[in-house]
């Protein structure tokens, strides 16, 4: 699979880059897909990597003939958390955004949609803001479990997780990311909503979380924690009418329906928002099927001229 040279700080970046073959029989195709025109570009949630989407992106390349893209954010899955290049400022939500925005003007996706959970979202706003190239070709946002506006509890958003939550998550990943994944991974995609997922499931997801590099993953909660996107949110509903889709479960405990999607949408009110019965934060795997009928029904109402 390939990498790119981040242009940072020389970080070199993995990303999976899923083509519909030409020639070669694809098992169960659809040949009359909606989104054959467009590209799906994913960026996956706080402490995942691209794997956590391939159940996903195998039927939307070879059923649906969609090609998709998926990159490793900076130390996580395959990708150098830093690079050796000298830089004059600290690895944040903005570095992330660029490393996008650079990967989608190398490979001139041209138009696509944004697919992205958790703390993704928030990147896809800032790499909209940052980039002629997105602003043109982006042609809608599909935002699962959405780490939005701010997922730290204020007097306006109290609903949202405390400081101490997330403090709390960090000393256990300190004392043994082991031990803490296999209690916290469980709940936080479902089960305790209700849902089944297999033990064979849980253990690839938590070796997905073992393979991040430790600084990231701590880094990365601050990151989270210290940039509030209300005034993003509300320059983009005034200044764009770029699609929003947003999917959530009704029973995220880690990332409240009450502290996100609703408040997405009394502040972009254009977003469509779904919320499903018996979600967690892993809707996009405990309801798969749900997600990818909503997906493809969503990039297949849209225009998808340049």
């Amino acid at each position: 699979m390939p990498r790119f040279t981040s242009p940072f700080d020389g970080a070199q970046l993995f990303y999976r880059d899923y083509i519909p073959a030409r020639d070669t029989p694809a098992f169960k195709p659809i040949t009359d897909s909606k989104g054959q025109k467009i590209t799906l570009v994913f960026i996956h949630g706080w402490p995942m990597s691209s794997l956590m989407f391939d159940h996903l992106m195998l039927p939307l390349c070879e059923t649906h003939r969609i090609r998709c893209i998926a990159p490793d954010r900076r130390g996580f899955g395959s990708s150098d958390w830093n690079g050796d290049k000298p830089v004059q400022s600290d690895i944040d939500y903005n570095v992330f955004a660029q490393d996008t925005i650079y990967l989608l003007e190398k490979l001139d996706v041209r138009p696509f949609v944004f697919v992205t959970t958790s703390m993704g979202p928030g990147e896809t706003i800032l790499a909209h803001a940052q980039s002629q190239y997105i602003q043109k070709n982006c042609k809608g946002f599909v935002w699962i479990g959405p780490a939005l506006p701010f997922p730290l509890s204020t007097p306006e958003n109290p609903t949202a997780p405390s400081r101490a939550v997330w403090d709390f998550i960090l000393d256990g990943l300190r004392g043994s990311r082991a031990d803490y994944t296999h209690e916290a991974l469980p709940p936080s995609l479902g089960t305790a909503a209700g849902c089944e997922i297999s033990a064979h499931t849980l253990r690839r997801y938590e070796n997905i979380v073992a393979q991040a590099d430790a600084l990231a993953i701590e880094r990365c909660v601050q990151i989270i924690t210290n940039k509030d996107f209300t005034e993003d949110l509300r320059n983009l509903n005034a200044n764009w009418d770029t699609p929003i889709l947003c999917v959530h479960g009704d029973q995220d405990l880690g990332c409240p329906y009450e502290a996100s999607s609703k408040v997405v949408k009394e502040i972009v009110p254009r977003a469509v928002v779904k919320v499903y019965e018996k979600g967690s934060h892993g809707i996009a795997l405990t309801h798969k099927d749900q997600f990818l009928q909503d997906l493809l029904d969503f990039v297949g109402g849209l225009n998808t001229s340049v």
